[in-house]
C-alpha cells in the first residue's frame, strides 16, 4: 500500500472511524517513524480544521535527547503545529521502564474523548508478534499492538499499521522530511532490535512478504481477540460483582454464577474481567488454579498470589486485590445525629439510619450508639440479651476471615455491655442501616 496523503486521510477517517473534527495527540520523537505521521496529519488538518498538538519525551538516555527535543521544536514550528514536551529521570534505562513512563505522561497531556496517535507501522507489528510468540503469549499478547484502543478517556491509534518501513522512508525522501537516527535502535542488546536485525531477514530469506504475512496474523488475531471480548462482555450480564471494597481495596466476582459454562469460557471471563479492572492478567499457571478453585473451591483462608495480587475465595466469590496494601484499620465513631449520614473510610462509605435503627434508639435513651471494630467491643451481647460470640456471629453472617477484626460493627453500649446490632457493609445486607458507596 503506497502511503499518500489521499491514501492517509481515507485510511485514518474511514478505516479507523475518526472524527474529521477531533482534538488529536501525536507521540513526536523525531524519528522518520512519527516524522511521517506528524506530516500527514499537519496535511490533513488543513483539509479538515482538527485540533493537533505533537506530545515529544525526552528519556535522556541518549547523549543526543536535547538536541533531538530543540529539532523537534523547529519541525513542529515549520508545520506551525503546537508542541509539548517533557524530559524523564528514569530509574532503569530498560525499554519497559522507559515505555511506561512515557506513555504515563502521554495519559496525563490527552483529554477526555480526545485522540493520541503513535507512528507504528507494519514491521513493528510482526516485531512485537515474534517478541510475544516466544513468550509464550495467547492471542490477547499476540495481538497487542492494536489498531486502536481505549487510553485513559481517549483512544490510542496507530494509523501506520497497514503500511510498510519502506512506504514511510519513501514518503519522507518524497516530501524532503528531516529526521533524528536514534543509535539505540542498532542496540542488539534489546530484544527487539534483535528479532529486528537477525530474525526477520532470516524469515525473508524464506517468504519476502514474511512480514507482510506476519502483521496480517496479528490483525486477524486482533479481530478474534475483540470477539472474545465481546463473548466476555455478555456472559458477564448474568455474573454478579461487588465493588471495591474500602477495608482492603478488592473487587468480587461471584465465581459461583460461571459454573454453567465450559472452562474455556470461564477463563475468558477471568481475563477479561481482570483486565478490564486493570488488575493483572493471569498466567496460564495461575489461570488453571483459579479455574480449579472454581469447581473445588478452597477453604476461606486459603490464597492464592501473583505478581503482587493475592486471590481469595470465600462462599462462592473470588475476591482480588494488592497483596502489599496494608489492612484498613478501624477506629470506634459515636453516631449521635441519626437523621444525618455518617461517612467512614474518608467518606467512602456513607451510612443512614432506617426507622427501624431510629425506633430502637428511642427506646434506649440512655445508650450510645457507636460503630466499633472487633477488638473494641466488649462483652459483646445480642439484642435478645444473651452473650454472643462474634467469631460465629460473623462467620454465620457471611463476613470473609481476613475482614473480621477491622470491618465496622454497629453497636449500642448499656450497661458496660457492646450490643451487636448489625455489621456495616455494603457487602451484607442490613435492616438497620443503609449503605452507599459514592466513589
Amino acid at each position: 500500500m503506497t502511503l499518500s496523503i489521499e491514501e492517509s486521510g481515507s485510511e485514518f477517517f474511514g478505516g479507523l472511524n475518526l472524527d474529521h473534527q477531533g482534538r488529536y495527540y501525536l507521540a513526536y520523537s523525531g524519528g522518520v517513524d512519527s516524522t511521517v505521521l506528524l506530516h500527514l496529519m499537519s496535511q490533513l488538518r488543513a483539509q479538515h480544521g482538527f485540533d493537533l498538538v505533537a506530545l515529544h519525551v525526552s528519556h535522556n538516555l541518549q547523549a543526543e535527547s536535547k538536541a533531538w527535543a530543540e529539532h523537534c521544536g523547529r519541525v513542529c514550528e515549520l508545520l506551525e503545529v503546537p508542541i509539548r514536551k517533557t524530559s524523564l529521570n528514569l530509574r532503569s534505562s530498560d525499554e519497559a521502564t522507559a515505555r511506561d513512563a512515557r506513555y504515563q505522561w502521554f495519559s496525563e497531556q490527552v483529554e477526555y474523548g480526545s485522540v493520541i496517535m503513535t507512528a507504528h507501522h507494519q514491521q513493528d507489528r510482526a516485531e512485537t508478534f515474534l517478541f510475544n510468540l516466544m513468550r509464550g503469549a495467547g492471542s490477547t499478547g499476540l495481538s497487542s499492538l492494536r489498531a486502536k484502543r481505549p487510553f485513559f478517556g481517549a483512544k490510542l491509534v496507530r494509523p501506520l499499521l497497514k503500511f510498510s518501513q519502506v512506504d514511510i522512508v519513501n514518503y519522507a525522501h518524497q516530501h524532503d522530511l528531516h529526521w533524528v537516527e536514534d543509535p539505540s535502535n542498532q542496540n542488539q542488546g534489546y530484544s527487539r532490535n534483535e528479532i529486528r536485525h537477525q530474525v526477520l531477514p532470516v524469515l525473508q530469506t524464506f517468504r519476502p512478504d514474511a512480514i507482510q504475512n506476519i502483521a496480517r496474523a496479528a490483525a486477524n488475531l486482533e479481530q478474534e481477540n475483540g470477539l472474545l471480548r465481546e463473548i466476555a462482555i455478555c456472559d458477564l450480564v448474568d455474573v454478579k460483582e461487588h465493588p471495591i471494597h474500602p477495608l482492603d481495596q478488592s473487587h468480587a466476582l461471584c465465581v459461583d454464577d460461571l459454573g454453567h459454562l465450559t472452562p474455556g469460557r470461564q477463563a475468558n471471563i477471568l481475563r477479561f474481567w481482570l483486565q478490564s479492572l486493570k488488575l493483572h492478567s493471569p498466567s496460564r499457571k495461575l489461570l488453571a488454579r483459579l479455574l480449579l478453585a472454581i469447581s473445588e473451591p478452597p477453604a476461606g483462608t486459603a490464597v492464592l498470589q501473583e505478581g503482587g495480587r493475592q486471590f481469595r475465595f470465600y462462599k462462592g466469590y473470588m475476591y482480588v486485590m494488592d497483596a502489599t496494601t496494608a489492612r484498613q484499620e478501624f477506629s470506634s465513631v459515636s453516631w449521635q445525629d441519626l437523621e444525618q449520614p455518617l461517612g467512614l473510610f474518608e467518606n467512602k462509605l456513607m451510612i443512614g439510619s432506617t426507622h427501624k435503627l431510629r425506633e430502637l434508639v428511642l427506646a434506649h435513651k440512655k445508650s450510645r450508639l457507636r460503630l466499633a471494630a472487633k477488638p473494641e467491643v466488649s462483652n459483646p451481647k445480642a439484642l435478645q440479651g444473651h452473650s454472643l460470640n462474634l467469631r460465629k456471629w460473623m462467620q454465620e453472617i457471611g463476613v470473609p476471615p481476613w475482614r473480621r477484626q477491622t470491618l465496622p460493627l454497629l453497636t449500642m453500649s448499656e450497661a458496660g455491655n457492646d450490643v451487636i446490632i448489625a455489621p456495616v457493609d455494603q457487602q451484607l445486607h442490613s435492616d438497620w442501616v443503609s449503605v452507599d458507596t459514592p466513589y
